[in-house]
């Protein structure tokens, strides 16, 4: 079945991806699919550079028994952290700051440094 997308679902598009949703929950939530969500938001790129892109300051809180993953947390609040996938073997102290980047390829929160 091929249907034009409307004006109003592609300014909805544009507005979930600016909070930060994955291209996945974009399409559930517009009722589209994943691939439409991607060639919408290609066909009118943003103005801004996406938040994505840009890194992200934290801090690191802990490592996990996995050697590639530790524990980040955001604005000195030890209640708002996430995984963050690092090289294995490396040395990463608690409360050393980081930068890192989101990962999009997951809906969980998953980071990476830069």
């Amino acid at each position: 079945m091929n249907r034009k997308i409307s004006q109003a679902t592609k300014t909805k598009v544009h507005e979930l991806r600016d909070t930060g949703l994955s291209y996945a929950k974009i399409a559930k939530e517009a009722k589209i699919s994943a691939s439409s969500v991607i060639k919408i938001l290609k066909e009118q790129p943003t103005v801004e550079q996406p938040k994505e892109d840009q890194p992200i300051e934290a801090k690191i809180l802990k490592p996990c028994p996995n050697p590639r993953i530790i524990l980040i947390y955001f604005n000195n609040d030890k209640a708002d952290f996430a995984k963050c996938v690092v090289r294995a073997g490396l040395n990463y102290p608690a409360g050393k700051p980081l930068l890192v980047k989101k990962v999009e390829t997951t809906d969980e929160r998953l980071y990476r440094p830069v």
